[in-house]
């Protein structure tokens, strides 16, 4: 299991729905659920949030947080070639998939089931995926820059690689072929180092 006991009760609480709606999804994860992994009293739980709605808004965030914690120590910020940067940026995450994807992506996993249901969390869910974008197309539109690329911006294939992402862990999860996560964010990297491609001068 994941919880660790030295964890207050909230976080706790995070930490058991972030698993379990992983795996089960936002409906067939009970409040119950989620206090008996945790191992907190209900009362606990109803203490840090209003309802199951306000704690996956929780879960979802602080879900982000620790990736975005994970990706932002990689190699690549060292990088000052745009080009460059934006390849191993790629591959830093190309690395870190299985840590980061292995059990699937939370945000995907709720996102396709709460769509119509649960305005408040599809706003969230929305609202980072929407950070992601930032923080991608922020690396990748200098190395496009750079190289003089037209026909597609920062912003598209940072949509793009997001697209991929949650592709790769879909197909990864149904082949039960972990390597699939890895080799799809491979692809787009080859596909990046050829639009990258360094034009030859006449």
């Amino acid at each position: 299991m994941l919880i660790n006991i030295k964890t207050n009760a909230k976080q706790k609480v995070i930490t058991a729905a972030q698993e379990l709606m992983t795996i089960r999804g936002y409906a067939a994860t009970t409040v119950d659920d989620i206090i008996k992994l945790a191992g907190v009293a209900k009362g606990s739980f109803y203490h840090a949030f209003k309802s199951k709605e306000d704690l996956a808004i929780a879960a979802l965030e602080d879900y982000v947080k620790k990736g975005t914690a994970i990706v932002a120590n990689g190699p690549y910020v060292n990088i000052e070639d745009p080009v460059e940067r934006a390849l191993a940026f790629i591959s830093f995450i190309e690395q870190k998939s299985h840590e980061l994807w292995a059990h699937g992506c939370l945000l995907g996993s709720i996102s396709i089931e709460v769509a119509d249901s649960y305005p408040a969390v599809i706003k969230c869910i929305d609202e980072l995926f929407d950070q992601f974008e930032n923080g991608i197309e922020s690396i990748l539109s200098p190395a496009l820059a750079a190289r003089g690329v037209v026909g597609i911006s920062g912003r598209e294939l940072s949509v793009h690689f997001l697209a991929v992402i949650e592709g790769s862990i879909i197909t990864a999860k149904s082949h039960c072929s972990p390597h699939l996560l890895q080799d799809g964010i491979a692809r787009f990297r080859h596909y990046l180092m050829l639009l990258l491609a360094e034009k030859s001068t006449e």
